[in-house]
């Protein structure tokens, strides 16, 4: 933490305004050298902005096929600057620049360099000139299609990397020697140094999640025992007290049936033992009776997962009677709902019709 901080200080205080106000190392020639020359190539696509999107919390999840995970993030995005962790040994600053548009440069300490030109279709070029931790960048391959967890890409566009080298010596292996980009995502795949192929597993860019993951398609209904309910007042009447009573207050059996009718499983959380809940509500809208009055529920964390295809039956009677005491007299709704402790609460509503019958 104190040396990406340390890092994030003499980079700012270095170079506040971005690429742009620094010398670039290898730009001496034109940009245009080596571009595809094709309309394809003219469009925006070619910029740096769009392979790679630099916004505070974009992050890429790769694993490899022996099951290794790795994990590339943007943070300190400022100024068309961000700090790249993960790629590199060490956190590396990297920007963008006007003069460069297809450019995404690196600091090296020192200056800014290329580190990857988008445009260029057969220029090589380099991030540095030193032995071992200088690379030589050029287009491999335009258009493959890249299949990972996350998705299939198609519009890629794949750059290789070699160290700069001598025979005499022995450098270790590079972080990497491929990368793969595709517009608006970013970084889909990678091979290490060691040759080792990670590709995407999930990614957060601009905000937005990949792969996108389908909501649950869940459907509710209420269903009543009976299509009508009578209840028998008290016909008692007493002058002393405790009075008997003789009244008959119906009861409505309510289930509540929830099905996953979509391909993806679907789970709520709940801070009690009480899953879901009945309303009765009247005609103006007033809830005159609710399942949960007076009920007692466990202090227990519980969950509900409905996989593809799965249903739960909920079930629970509830007396015709308003909080008071009163028997219920009338049409009224009846609304069945799960209560999680957070997220979207299915429900669904039936209608129930009650009536008080004097003997």
């Amino acid at each position: 933490m104190k040396r990406s901080i340390l890092l994030s200080l003499v980079a700012m205080s270095m170079f506040a305004c971005g690429p742009d106000a620094l010398a670039v190392v290898g730009e001496e020639e034109t940009e245009l050298d080596g571009t595809e020359t094709y309309d394809a190539e003219l469009t925006s696509t070619s910029r740096s902005s769009t392979w790679f999107p630099l916004q505070t919390g974009n992050s890429w999840t790769f694993k490899s096929s022996a099951g290794v995970t790795r994990t590339v993030t943007l943070s300190q995005v400022g100024d068309g600057m961000a700090l790249l962790t993960g790629l590199f040994p060490n956190p590396t600053w990297v920007g963008l620049t006007t003069d460069a548009s297809s450019s995404l440069m690196m600091w090296s300490g020192s200056a800014w360099v290329p580190f990857v030109r988008f445009g260029y279709a057969t220029t090589s070029w380099r991030t540095s000139s030193e032995l071992c931790t200088g690379l030589v960048g050029r287009r491999l391959s335009t258009g493959n299609v890249v299949t990972t967890t996350a998705g299939n890409f198609s519009d890629t566009r794949t750059i290789g990397f070699a160290q700069v080298s001598d025979p005499a010596v022995l450098c270790a292996p590079q972080a990497f020697n491929e990368l793969v980009f595709v517009p608006n995502v970013g970084l889909v795949s990678f091979r290490s140094g060691t040759n080792q192929r990670f590709t995407l597993v999930r990614a957060t860019v601009n905000g937005k999640v990949i792969p996108v993951v389908p909501e649950a398609d869940i459907t509710a209904k209420v269903t009543l025992d009976q299509a009508s309910y009578v209840s028998i007042p008290n016909t008692i009447r007493c002058i002393t007290t405790p009075c008997p009573s003789n009244a008959q207050t119906a009861s409505a059996r309510v289930s509540f049936e929830l099905r996953n009718t979509g391909s993806t499983s679907k789970t709520w959380q709940f801070s009690t033992g009480c899953q879901f809940d009945v309303e009765v509500v009247s005609s103006s809208g007033a809830v005159v009776r609710k399942l949960s009055d007076g009920r007692a529920c466990t202090f227990a964390l519980t969950s509900l997962t409905l996989g593809a295809g799965q249903s739960r039956v909920f079930s629970a009677s509830v007396s015709l009677e308003d909080k008071t005491g009163l028997q219920l007299d009338g049409t009224y709704s009846v609304k069945a709902k799960l209560i999680p402790s957070s997220g979207t609460a299915p429900s669904a509503n039936g209608s129930l019709s009650v009536s008080v019958l004097v003997p």
